[in-house]
């Protein structure tokens, strides 16, 4: 993979024909082959456009992301407000971030007609920095009942499918909201809530939380229409072009249809504005509908 007059240029040892791509309309672009090699300058122009680039493991989960340093002419001035954002405000933001988290995944299983009720009621439970773990409380009741007809199902990084569906479409997510996060002018190391020396993405797994459950739900869906992929052992071709398809998906975000990747970047915008104002109001998520 090169830089050729500015496009992306895939030259393909199993086909004669080259494949060229506009950078400036790639989002993120996912290496999932251990015989793919990049060029310093297409690195450098997915740098500048903001282009996140996303490498895979043997198992075909992603591993690791190349994101730019800077990708937002104002990210001092941002990243200043979000480092000196008061706690009060980060809690704030947690809440909010949780109440929306919640709702979707009530809104989830209410489109498959699964008990969503007791999420609903525990939505104006969440307080300030959610000290109660509402958030956890909720988790238990919706992997109970989201995946209620798949035999023993736990919510586990390692345990058996789907989870390395999820696993799968959460590293995705990931990556996204990282480079939504760096083209809003902040920095993904500082979290709100997500607290770790050996986590540098820290603020997009706080934000990616509202966006699980688009996961989930495609992933349910995938999982109704082909019960027999819960004993496959790895993650086919097929089934990663079917989860990579979220990016893309349409969410509603201010009574507005948006694909997924357009959505995150402006939440992260409207986050930057919260440290900027010092007040939580700006902030909005998608909802699942």
């Amino acid at each position: 993979m090169s830089l050729k007059l500015d496009q992306l240029d895939i030259n393909s040892s199993v086909s004669e024909e080259a494949v060229t791509r506009n950078l400036d309309d790639a989002g993120m672009i996912i290496l999932d082959h251990a015989q793919i090699s990049l060029t310093l300058p297409l690195l450098r122009s997915c740098a500048e456009k903001n282009v996140a680039i996303t490498i895979c493991d043997e198992s075909h989960l992603p591993s690791g992301i190349f994101i730019p340093m800077s990708g937002h002419t104002e990210s001092g001035g941002r990243m200043r407000s979000q480092v000196e954002s008061s706690k009060p405000l980060r809690k704030q933001i947690w809440q909010k971030t949780v109440a929306a988290k919640i709702y979707n995944q009530a809104m989830v299983l209410k489109a498959y007609g699964l008990s969503y009720q007791p999420l609903i009621h525990a939505m104006p439970k969440v307080r300030s920095g959610d000290t109660s773990n509402i958030e956890g409380t909720a988790a238990a009741y919706y992997w109970k009942h989201l995946f209620h007809g798949e035999l023993d199902f736990r919510r586990d990084r390692f345990g058996s499918e789907p989870n390395a569906m999820l696993n799968y479409s959460y590293a995705i997510l990931r990556s996204l909201t990282a480079k939504s996060i760096i083209g809003a002018g902040l920095t993904p190391f500082m979290g709100i809530h997500h607290k770790n020396i050996y986590n540098s993405l820290c603020l997009a797994d706080d934000i990616m939380e509202p966006f699980r459950p688009f996961a989930d739900a495609r992933v349910k869906m995938y999982i109704d229409e082909n019960p027999k992929l819960l004993c496959e052992h790895e993650l086919s071709k097929s089934m990663r072009q079917y989860l990579l398809g979220i990016l893309n998906t349409d969410v509603r975000l201010e009574d507005q249809l948006r694909p997924l990747q357009v959505s995150m970047q402006i939440v992260c915008a409207k986050l930057a504005r919260c440290f900027e104002d010092d007040t939580v109001s700006p902030l909005i998520y998608p909802v699942y509908e």
